[in-house]
């Protein structure tokens, strides 16, 4: 295992967690986290990673910027983006030119929007392919929604196990996360993507949002309904383990 450190055009340092296991060859998979959280993704993309290394993949987690240990910047899907072709170039840069990007909830928004050339095929937890309805009282309290509307950010305590004190937040952010244009997501998409969801996400509308998408998906796309399962409280991870490990190693296999 190798901390890393990750820079990105604009001079934001990414932290990362770097893993070879000793059969891999040219397959790496690379993670992207969601909103407000980090690189373990609550220890999610932990066990993820354990599990592909354990079908002889390299494994990339790291924070988006403003995220973690990654050094302080305001979020933003624009940022996020360019973090994602940065992460994907570091690892191209260490031999690992054949990318497996696996990413979760409003992570889905910057691989989709990101599509890095060495992403030979995307999986996507809890899929985000258009706008989403928010009541932004009832996730943000009011004096950092005044401090939004008076200053143009807001600072949002950080629960996660980091050394990070808080997530910086601007207008922007919350256009980001709601705001999204099915087009410019899925649309000339072509690598194939693996959509998994969960109970959670089918109460959220995003299994009906991927079903009215999927004919603009590219050939070869499957989508997969767990509705037994809750990732987010680890029900149900056995299954997407095998889900992902499974396409991973029928798309882009490990080379002996």
């Amino acid at each position: 295992m190798t901390e890393v450190r990750i820079s990105t055009p604009r001079g934001v340092r990414l932290a990362g967690t770097f893993v070879v296991p000793v059969d891999s060859t040219d397959a790496a998979v690379i993670f992207a986290h969601s909103f407000l959280a980090d690189r373990h993704s609550g220890e999610h993309f932990d066990r993820l990673a354990a599990a592909y290394r354990g079908a002889g993949y390299a494994t990339l987690e790291f924070d988006f910027s403003g995220c973690g240990d990654s050094d302080d910047d305001v979020i933003t899907l624009s940022n996020q983006v360019e973090d994602l072709h940065s992460a994907s170039a570091w690892l191209k840069s260490q031999g690992f030119d054949r990318q497996v990007l696996h990413a979760h909830s409003f992570g889905t928004l910057a691989a989709l929007t990101a599509r890095p050339e060495a992403a030979q095929t995307m999986v996507l937890t809890g899929m985000i392919t258009g706008p989403l309805s928010f009541d932004w009282s009832q996730i943000f309290s009011e004096s950092q929604l005044d401090d939004l509307e008076r200053h143009g950010h807001a600072m949002i305590p950080d629960d996660n196990k980091s050394n990070r004190k808080y997530f910086v937040i601007s207008k922007q952010t919350l256009i980001d996360l709601s705001m999204n244009e099915t087009e410019a997501l899925v649309g000339n998409l072509k690598t194939p993507i693996l959509a998994i969801h969960d109970f959670d996400d089918e109460q959220m509308g995003l299994v009906e949002m991927t079903q009215e998408v999927f004919s603009q998906l590219p050939k070869g796309s499957r989508v997969e309904v767990v509705r037994d399962a809750r990732f987010g409280v680890h029900e149900g991870v056995d299954v997407l383990r095998e889900l992902s490990v499974q396409w991973a190693t029928r798309l882009v296999p490990v080379r002996p």
